[in-house]
């Protein structure tokens, strides 16, 4: 935001500004807890940074193409390893609505 003397209303904020804002709300707490907990978990057991791949994934829409060149990781390692994401989640990464819910519970923890 290089404007400093810029006005911001609450319509600019968007979802980032949204949690950013509720980011002390228990609840939006215990959802990202909910949505990210175990593959957090399982990355501070292991040493993997499986989090961050997910989340270089989600930026790139979604897009296996894109995320793969992006990691520099070979389309069969980065398959099996989205594939260890959803299991560890429980969730379907090919779904839009997951991949929405995954990337606000990232926002949410950035905004800690």
């Amino acid at each position: 935001m290089p404007e400093t003397d810029r006005l911001y209303r609450s319509t600019d904020v968007r979802l980032r500004g949204l949690v950013a804002l509720l980011r002390d709300d228990h609840r939006l707490q215990a959802f990202a807890e909910t949505e990210l907990g175990r593959l957090l978990d399982h990355d501070a057991r292991t040493g993997e940074d499986l989090l961050g791949l997910l989340r270089t994934h989600l930026d790139c829409s979604g897009s296996k193409t894109h995320t793969a060149r992006l990691t520099g990781l070979s389309r069969p390692t980065l398959y099996s390893r989205l594939r260890s994401i959803e299991k560890i989640l429980g969730v379907s990464l090919d779904s839009a609505e997951s991949r929405t819910s995954l990337h606000t519970a990232l926002m949410v923890v950035d905004a800690r």
